[in-house]
């Protein structure tokens, strides 16, 4: 995008968000509508403790210990600090999950596509169960219906039908 004054000097705005240099509301709206939804989605679920036997297709996190990074930084990148996905099968010994995303200790995050690892338990600090969150669902959506109520009341969406105040009633009729 440029802003410079030579090349905006006597352009309406109409004709400068039509060249792509001023960007318009609705893609504003759209962002922050994906902000929005990305923060709702994630505020659904809760982590838990692992119960000792898992079912299978249950949502997993698995907190690398130092022994678990060295020996699966091949395969899943070095500094990983969890994997997550869905547990295909659990013995004494190992977890098979397909992974969905691996997180790392520099905040970075690498997205897999479901393809199956096999972690060993001694390779695990702590598992957790990503869970449905009722109590919190209900907090995102009473804080997004808040938002989006408070947003209508401030704005003159909707008509309102009381007179206005500023104008004086006129002359009486029949004099």
């Amino acid at each position: 995008m440029r802003f410079s004054s030579e090349t905006t000097e006597g352009v309406s705005s109409r004709e400068l968000r039509a060249r792509g240099e001023i960007p318009s509301a609705g893609r504003f709206v759209t962002a922050c509508l994906l902000v929005f939804l990305l923060g709702f989605s994630s505020g659904c679920y809760t982590f838990t403790p692992v119960a000792v036997a898992p079912a299978p297709g249950t949502e997993l996190v698995l907190g690398l210990n130092d022994q678990g990074r060295a020996t699966l930084g091949r395969s899943v990148g070095p500094a990983a600090e969890a994997i997550e996905g869905k547990l295909q099968v659990r013995n004494d010994s190992a977890y098979v999950i397909s992974v969905s995303s691996v997180r790392y200790f520099n905040g970075g995050t690498n997205v897999w596509s479901g393809e199956p690892l096999t972690v060993s338990t001694s390779f695990v600090q702590q598992a957790q169960e990503r869970r449905f969150s009722p109590s919190k669902t209900a907090l995102a959506f009473a804080v997004g219906a808040g938002a989006v109520l408070s947003f209508i009341l401030t704005r003159s969406i909707f008509g309102s039908s009381s007179p206005d105040k500023d104008n004086p009633p006129g002359p009486p009729v029949g004099q």
